[in-house]
């Protein structure tokens, strides 16, 4: 599984003015125009803020296997529920296979949490990374790996439970550090909805953060795949999702479920 060469990128996620999911609801819906969610997709999937890219896409073709590691940190049965639930939802969105690691399956997501003081150590145990005071600039972070086919083959997200909590971003660290390592890693200050906004103040995925992730693991999209050979596809499947109603329902059907229910 992991004998071509890899590819490391870090996503290192500030989170600066992340506090509150309910701000999306007083958005209006220009975001639901097909044309604006194709232009939102490509910058979110085929960019990656902290390294040039060759602007293709990445995912996970094989099925993710899980496990949690509570590094120097006792486990935190709350902390455990509410990353449980996202990815629950991610995998009801998806229906991408994403399940607890095992025995057969060796895990190939981690997801570490730590104290702050241990951060930068677990960091370089899990994630190592050449940028600079990563644990001083940023609230959490996460790193994936490809291979040549563009195929995302193993995550690691690191979470410093202490720090997160105390500036309330331990939901947006959880939301969106999962998220990004899907394989939608930009940021971007124009995309809204999004948590792929760090200037805003969302912190649960949106209903445009839903769509995305729709069109990304749509069967016919493949990692690999550049803007012209997604944009017949993702035009397809937008026509698609208007005529179903999908995108009007979007954002009713993320309220219901992930950590939305266990946060309001």
């Amino acid at each position: 599984m992991l004998s071509t060469p890899l590819r490391s990128i870090w996503l290192v996620i500030t989170l600066t003015s992340i506090t509150a999911a309910t701000w999306a609801n007083s958005l209006t819906n220009d975001w639901q125009s097909p044309a604006y969610i194709e232009k939102a997709f490509s910058e979110i999937a085929l960019k990656n803020e902290y390294r040039q890219t060759d602007g293709r896409v990445i995912k996970w073709q094989q099925p993710i296997y899980y496990q949690y590691q509570y590094y120097f940190l006792p486990k935190n049965d709350l902390v455990t529920r509410l990353t449980d639930a996202h990815l629950a939802q991610l995998k009801n969105i998806t229906k991408h296979p994403i399940q607890n690691s095992n025995t057969v399956h060796p895990a190939n997501f981690k997801i570490i949490f730590t104290k702050d003081r241990y951060y930068q150590m677990a960091i370089d145990t899990f994630a190592p990374s050449d940028v600079k005071n990563l644990s001083r600039e940023s609230h959490c972070m996460g790193t994936y790996h490809l291979n040549k086919q563009h195929e995302i083959v193993h995550a690691a997200i690191i979470i410093p439970v202490d720090h997160a909590m105390s500036r309330g971003l331990l939901p947006a660290c959880i939301v969106e550090e999962i998220t990004q390592v899907m394989g939608l890693p930009n940021d971007s200050d124009w995309v809204n909805p999004s948590i792929a906004n760090d200037k805003s103040r969302i912190d649960l995925l949106t209903g445009l953060d839903y769509i995305m992730l729709k069109l990304l693991y749509s069967p016919d999209v493949k990692a690999g795949m550049n803007q012209n050979d997604i944009q017949p596809i993702v035009r397809r499947e937008l026509q698609f999702y208007q005529r179903n109603g999908l995108i009007r329902k979007a954002g009713h059907l993320v309220n219901k479920a992930g950590l939305y229910p266990l946060l309001n």
